[in-house]
């Protein structure tokens, strides 16, 4: 790796995350990057360590799949994992925060710029604004650690308070808060007086090209895409497959973004309801790929969960966007978040969240009534162009870095 001193950088991106993944978090974080650096540069993207990936790297990152998009020189720096922290995603946070700050001290003049998407990130660059006040923050609230780790930890009450005070500490400090849920906007504006806009996530519309011929492809197909966590709802899906199964012969693309502990969890699902035969199970497809079994799907599912997660903090569902993109149908669970983005009978359907029966009978209709599917898709597809495509969001953030430059937001962004 190379020594911090050696790093000269006036824009700064950080993300406590693993870059880059076949997931939703890297595709935003790809686009929100490549827009700052094209406003400021030379830039560096600072992210979660990983075994697997160089602790330094120089790349080119660009605003879309395009190569003669705008595209910028890019240092990217990975935290040192600490092999005392092992498995412990607080320790690792805290590793994370500790080597920012060092990496900071060592540019203590160049960095005019920056953009964090958590507290473990924030608290160090607010600490750095003490001797370099014109430095400006941008807090990008896609998750909050304190709704979120618990899902997955078990966390005294003490740890989650001092989680708490830190994002707290965050939204305070930040110049501008961009957030991309409606949900998620309302819940902060509450929280704190700093500027909150709404910036939602983003798709690119598939180039015209001819659909790769499918396995069975005879049988309709219906698929899931993404990752598998407990708020994604897999099970329902699951279970709804099964009721779809007894009236019609249909296959489900199940593309997952990694084969971890809860892919193993799906698979043992696949078994224990006797699924394995009419399920195809993919991992880490590119996007190519991915896109294709997308494109030759009846219908795309997205059974997100009543939970705090998507209720409470809010989301922006990326496999909803990229499925309207590809003109593919949605059938998605009817919660606040996937309204922001899907009108019921106009870009897809809507059924009750933890109700294996309703997005059974849901699919059913899709896959029997083809026509209907289709003109779903082709409107979701047109809602993508005009108000989703990653073109358009990039543009709006460009904008309000412009604005940032010239002085400080106002509340009413």
């Amino acid at each position: 790796m190379k020594s911090d001193s050696s790093y000269s950088f006036k824009s700064l991106y950080c993300a406590f995350d693993r870059y880059p993944l076949p997931k939703g978090a890297s595709t935003h974080i790809r686009y929100m990057a490549s827009t700052l650096f094209a406003f400021q540069s030379p830039g560096m993207l600072y992210l979660q360590g990983d075994p697997q990936m160089p602790s330094w790297q120089q790349e080119t990152l660009s605003l879309g799949s395009n190569p003669s998009e705008v595209s910028s020189e890019v240092s990217i720096v990975r935290h040192q994992l600490n092999p005392s922290s092992g498995n412990n995603v607080l320790a690792k946070a805290l590793d994370y925060a500790n080597q920012l700050g060092a990496l900071l001290r060592q540019n203590r003049d160049t960095l005019t710029l920056a953009q964090f998407r958590d507290p473990w990130a924030g608290v160090p660059l607010l600490d750095h604004r003490k001797d370099n006040p014109a430095l400006k923050l941008v807090y990008e609230v896609n998750a909050l650690p304190s709704i979120e780790l618990p899902i997955h930890l078990s966390l005294p009450r003490k740890t989650l308070a001092k989680i708490s005070a830190w994002e707290q500490r965050c939204l305070d400090g930040a110049d501008l808060i961009v957030t991309p849920s409606k949900l998620t906007a309302a819940g902060l504006e509450k929280r704190t007086t700093t500027p909150v806009v709404y910036l939602p996530n983003g798709a690119e519309l598939p180039p015209a090209e001819p659909l790769r011929q499918a396995e069975d492809a005879s049988l309709p197909r219906l698929i899931y895409f993404g990752a598998a966590q407990r708020w994604q709802g897999l099970r329902d899906l699951l279970k709804a497959f099964a009721l779809v199964r007894q009236q019609l012969e249909v296959r489900l693309d199940l593309c997952l973004s990694l084969e971890n502990r809860q892919a193993r969890q799906v698979k043992a699902w696949l078994k224990s309801m006797e699924l394995e035969d009419c399920v195809s199970l993919h991992f880490g497809l590119d996007q190519a790929s991915l896109r294709q079994k997308i494109q030759a799907a009846s219908a795309s599912l997205a059974p997100l969960t009543p939970c705090r997660r998507n209720m409470l903090q809010g989301c922006c569902p990326l496999k909803v966007l990229e499925s309207m993109a590809c003109g593919t149908a949605v059938i998605a669970s009817d919660l606040p978040v996937i309204r922001e983005l899907v009108t019921h009978e106009e870009h897809g359907l809507l059924v009750p969240p933890s109700r294996p029966s309703e997005l059974a009978r849901a699919c059913i209709e899709l896959l029997s009534q083809p026509a209907k599917a289709k003109d779903l898709g082709l409107k979701g597809q047109q809602r993508v162009a005009e108000q989703f495509q990653w073109q358009q969001i990039c543009a709006q953030l460009s904008d309000l870095y412009h604005q940032l430059s010239q002085g400080p937001m106002q509340a009413s962004a």
